[in-house]
């Protein structure tokens, strides 16, 4: 008869490899469905370029051509109102699938979204077909979960579907799977990141069959930044992209909002923005799109910084206010486009001191991932993507020194990460109404209320129940007495209707102390125990073990004879003494207290007081005041609770 040990395990490597295998399926689907709606736009583009003389020169041509647009985006309208989940980028509503916030209908949002793209980037409007790409190939893995009926797969199969998109759209299969990493879970389990490997290079296998393994841009590296550059030239650049950043990321809000107000029924606000953009598309056709021929053509001509200044000045504008249609379209390769109209025009400045003048192609390219990382705050995204589009890694630490120095310029700023912004304004989802389990995944970082605490089920928030526990391919029962690691995942079962906002309860206990805003509001000097028993440090054994008994308190304060600290005490000291010396008689205080660096309070935050419990390797420390003298106890399992009763609540 087979141990139950190892059926567990035969049925843990049963379910990894069907995720493997099923992930493969969906990445070639994704790519397949992508390349379709790469070659569907391009289709239409070309359609409207051919066009476009005939249309400038006769006016009854232009008068239909409108009309086309006008019948253009009332489908699109058409489409939005039945399916809302396909408006905009589709990054926020995937962000919005994997934390269950809205129930997202594959069958039907697949070809409204495909067919919206198509109809809205066909026109000339200012969007990009990334993000739709993204929410196409994570849409196809929910399908895919579903029609294998394993929805327990579901989160492995939409996370390795939006790599897949990313790789497809950009020739890109890394920056796939790190954008996965960074945008969509900031913390993924071997299992998951095996996954989305798997579906990205399935799904660039697809786009090199179609189209070739030929880079989006065709701008080539002939050469190196040299090192005596980086502190003009990617300072500058990265500085300038920040800033810039805060004022796109801020933007697409200010249009969206000003577009609502304005023209409140959404039907004539596309109608309004279709037929604008199709008359700015003909009248600066540069703008329109996504922007391939605009880098192109920037790279090409090498024009001065007042033309690239008026190009940039446009493209911004026009991206904001294409968004703010509603359309299915993305801001990805737009947000590309604008960081390599401000790298040429960094290159144009520069060189005009003597500066970088040979480096056009590679202050572009530093331009586009300076603002990408500003805009989206993913700077390996960037630098990566970015480094798989110049096809050599030698750039690769310029390219990171640029995504960090525009992620802390645009931190600096507090700009919040333009999909985390868009997620917020997330309107229109179908919201599971029947009361039903799901599995919500949670992964602990160090220093986390659920790494310092000693027991995760017993501080589960209300709703909840920690199912197991994964740690690498292996699958834990949550016992009691479990050490909860850094890097382990959660897996918590919830009712559906509450998930979504269980999951950030449980998100804020699993991450890092410094990054919780609830812990700088905690008051430390209410949680502090009086000592109600004291030591010296000359007592003996019967005296520990009276003083802990009758106090009741698991440690307690030495004095010497001056009146002063000089350690504390705990019971498991004692045992541990007792242990290691077999003799009873010899032991004294002195022998077996600790003498740990003191929390002053106040004075101390809490996350300093958390390295303090650290560096002692004790649960407890004493407390001083402003002067240094001993006022109590501070226990690392009161600060964990109040720190999560202020989340909670």
């Amino acid at each position: 008869m087979e141990a139950p040990g190892m059926a567990t395990e035969f049925g843990q490597r049963h379910r990894t490899a069907l995720t493997y295998m099923l992930s493969a399926l969906t990445g070639l689907a994704a790519g397949a469905i992508i390349v379709a709606y790469r070659s569907s736009i391009a289709f239409v583009e070309r359609i409207r370029a051919d066009l476009m003389p005939e249309l400038l020169a006769s006016a009854p041509a232009l008068g239909l051509w409108l009309t086309l647009i006008a019948a253009a985006s009332y489908l699109t309208y058409r489409l939005v109102r039945a399916r809302p989940l396909i408006k905009g980028s589709g990054i926020p509503q995937v962000k919005a699938m994997l934390t269950h916030r809205v129930k997202a209908f594959w069958g039907t949002e697949i070809p409204a979204k495909f067919a919206g793209g198509v109809l809205a980037l066909g026109t000339g409007l200012s969007l990009g077909r990334e993000g739709p790409s993204i929410h196409l190939g994570a849409l196809l893995g929910q399908g895919v979960a579903e029609l294998s009926r394993r929805r327990d797969l579901a989160r492995f199969l939409i996370t390795a579907g939006g790599a897949a998109g990313i790789s497809a759209a950009f020739n890109a299969p890394l920056a796939g799977v790190l954008f996965c990493v960074e945008e969509l879970h900031r913390s993924v389990s071997p299992t998951m990141l095996t996954a989305s490997l798997i579906a990205s290079f399935a799904a660039n296998a697809v786009m090199w069959l179609a189209f070739g393994n030929a880079p989006v841009f065709a701008i080539t590296l002939d050469s190196v930044l040299p090192l005596n550059s980086y502190f003009s030239v990617i300072l500058l650049i990265g500085v300038g992209t920040g800033l810039l950043g805060w004022v796109f990321n801020h933007g697409i809000l200010v249009f969206q909002s000003l577009s609502a107000r304005c023209l409140p029924r959404p039907a004539l606000r596309m109608l309004f923005i279709f037929l604008a953009g199709a008359c700015v598309a003909l009248a600066l056709p540069l703008v329109s799109g996504g922007g391939e021929h605009l880098i192109d053509h920037v790279v090409e001509t090498r024009p001065s910084w007042g033309p690239i200044a008026v190009l940039l000045a446009a493209k911004l504008a026009f991206t904001l206010f294409s968004y703010a249609s509603g359309a299915p379209g993305g801001i990805f390769l737009p947000m590309l486009a604008i960081g390599a109209l401000a790298g040429a025009m960094s290159h144009s400045w520069l060189a005009g001191m003597g500066v970088a003048g040979a480096y056009l192609h590679n202050c572009v390219l530093l331009g586009m991932a300076g603002f990408f990382t500003a805009v989206v705050r993913a700077p390996i995204t960037g630098a990566v993507l970015i480094t798989e589009m110049a096809g050599s890694f030698a750039h690769f630490p310029a390219f990171i020194f640029v995504s960090v120095t525009a992620a802390l310029t645009a931190g600096a700023l507090r700009t919040k990460p333009i999909y985390d912004s868009l997620l917020a304004r997330l309107e229109g989802g179908q919201p599971g109404h029947e009361s039903r389990p799901v599995v919500i995944h949670v992964p602990v970082m160090e220093g986390s209320v659920f790494d310092t605490c000693g027991n995760a089920a017993g501080i589960m928030p209300e709703g909840c129940v920690l199912a197991a526990i994964e740690r690498g391919d292996d699958e834990l029962f949550p016992a009691a007495d479990l050490d909860i690691q850094p890097g382990d995942t959660l897996r918590v079962v919830a009712e559906s209707s509450r998930a979504s906002r269980l999951k950030e309860q449980l998100l804020d206990l699993a991450s890092t102390f410094e990054d919780a805003e609830a812990l700088a509001g905690l008051d430390l000097a209410s949680l502090v125990r009086p000592a109600t028993a004291r030591l010296l440090p000359e007592d003996g054994l019967d005296a520990m073990r009276g003083a802990l008994a009758a106090s009741g308190d698991p440690v307690l304060p030495v004095f010497g004879t001056d009146g002063g600290l000089l350690g504390i005490l705990s019971a498991n000291d004692v045992k541990n003494a007792l242990f290691d010396r077999h003799v009873e008689g010899a032991v004294i205080v002195l022998d077996v207290m600790r003498s740990p660096e003191p929390a002053r309070i106040p004075g101390v935050t809490p996350a300093e007081l958390f390295g303090l419990y650290e560096r002692a390797g004790l649960n407890a420390l004493p407390a001083v005041d402003g002067k240094g003298v001993f006022s109590g106890f501070i226990f690392r399992a009161d600060v964990v609770n109040a720190y999560r009763a202020a989340i909670v609540s």
